[in-house]
């Protein structure tokens, strides 16, 4: 018989453990009750939240984000065959086109749900995919390795502002994040809910992501010519520059009158005149 070492007293190994075991057993038992009504209680929210925003959705941002998953879905279906010439560069274009691609549904859904900081995360890494996919067009692969894509390749102006407010969220550098969660208010404190629920930033959160995404399916429409020679991409430049036009048309975009693009072009081109 076994003895406690604090008591000395003859305690039978098979009782303690025993006992432990029950123990453990109950622990574990109710905390997976509370996981499980916690994960129930995170799909109801979920749900409601998604009826939420297609009950306030306007039917222009129906329309945008139809034209916008089609034109990715349709990425799908050229890339399920296998590419018949490639080198390390173009491997290395279809993987991060493959997780562009699969990341880009799991955003809507993030984004329908309620999880926007989620969302904005994945935006972000969306934009350096997107940025070292222009990269590799450019420059060699042996200069990227291991290197973080550079946004400003995407942008001649605000790329960097655009970065910076997705980086605050990803990495949660101010307490203003926390207005992307829904909001409880009690009184004069406000607090955010551990439970996602819809928010006005929903729509603003998804004209970014499909900002981003845009910019991806023009870069993938030239891309499939060289990757699959026999792709007819007629119809598909014809749906894209439609694509392109609409966000400004409904609003979702706004350019700056022609006088300053003018003066944006006259920086742009002294700048590379400079470089030069």
């Amino acid at each position: 018989m076994a003895k406690d070492k604090e008591t000395g007293t003859g305690i039978p190994v098979e009782f303690k453990l025993g006992s432990l075991r029950e123990s453990l057993t109950g622990i574990l038992r109710n905390s997976f009750h509370r996981t499980c009504e916690f994960q129930a209680q995170g799909n109801q929210a979920r749900e409601k939240c998604r009826e939420e925003f297609r009950s306030r959705e306007r039917e222009e941002d129906n329309i945008m984000r139809i034209l916008v998953d089609s034109q990715i879905a349709d990425v799908i279906s050229n890339m399920l065959r296998p590419v018949s010439s490639t080198d390390d560069a173009v491997s290395y274009q279809i993987g991060i086109s493959a997780s562009f691609v699969r990341t880009h549904f799991i955003i809507c859904d993030l984004i329908l749900n309620g999880d926007l900081i989620e969302a904005v995360t994945l935006i972000r890494k969306q934009l350096e995919s997107l940025a070292r996919l222009y990269e590799l067009d450019k420059r060699p692969l042996e200069k990227l390795y291991g290197r973080t894509p550079n946004i400003g390749i995407l942008f001649r102006q605000g790329g960097g502002e655009i970065y910076g407010h997705l980086s605050e969220v990803a990495h949660f550098s101010r307490s203003r994040v926390s207005d992307l969660m829904r909001i409880i208010q009690e009184g004069k404190q406000t607090d955010p809910c551990i439970l996602p629920g819809f928010s006005e930033h929903s729509f603003a959160c998804l004209d970014m992501h499909h900002f981003i995404a845009i910019y991806f399916i023009v870069w993938i429409t030239e891309k499939l010519s060289d990757w699959y020679p026999d792709v007819d991409l007629q119809e598909r430049r014809k749906l894209l520059k439609r694509t392109v036009a609409y966000p400004e048309e409904i609003g979702i975009i706004r350019f700056p009158p022609e006088s300053e693009r003018q003066e944006i072009l006259r920086k742009i081109r002294a700048d590379e005149n400079i470089r030069a």
